[in-house]
């Protein structure tokens, strides 16, 4: 009997063991976790060389991340970021007044580029009226990152960079 008792601790502490390190083990991570380190507060510049300032957040229950832009002639235009399956997506809360829909293709989370690409959009009469139409956000560092934007009206696309710096 004491035998069994030993044999059957000893068990439970072998399955104690492997199950705490299946439990430790690290989700994989994706492009959406990649972004996630952009959370907290930022300050750049435009193309003009006028400040802005950026908020990312975590909303959702962690499922989406929000950006909140802010500039001179813009007043608080949000981004929402969602992942979707192994790319990411983006609504963009125009000024405008319009809410282009844009995508990646397929992204990993060791990607420090990401070029989304326009899919759709609400409240765009026209493809004529001016919209984003792409933008390419870049991970330089855990400090600094950018977003090209592409902007298009009338059929004409110009591209506008932003350059943004972790406040500490």
């Amino acid at each position: 009997m004491r035998k069994m008792i030993v044999i059957s601790a000893a068990a439970i502490v072998a399955l104690g063991a492997i199950a705490s390190r299946v439990g430790s083990q690290p989700a994989p991570a994706n492009a959406f976790d990649r972004l996630k380190t952009l959370v907290g507060e930022w300050h750049g510049t435009d193309p003009t060389r006028k400040q802005v300032e950026d908020t990312i957040r975590l909303v959702s229950n962690n499922t989406a991340l929000e950006e909140t832009f802010q500039s001179d002639k813009d007043n608080q235009m949000v981004t929402m970021y969602t992942p979707e399956g192994n790319r990411l997506a983006l609504t963009h809360y125009c000024s405008k007044g319009n809410q282009p829909h844009l995508q990646t293709p397929a992204v990993t989370a060791s990607s420090n580029e990401f070029a989304f690409a326009f899919s759709s959009a609400a409240n765009l009469a026209s493809n004529d009226d001016m919209h984003m139409h792409g933008m390419t956000l870049k991970i330089e560092d855990n400090d600094h990152f950018s977003e090209t934007w592409t902007l298009m009206a009338n059929g004409k696309g110009r591209t506008e960079t932003f350059h943004l710096t972790r406040k500490k």
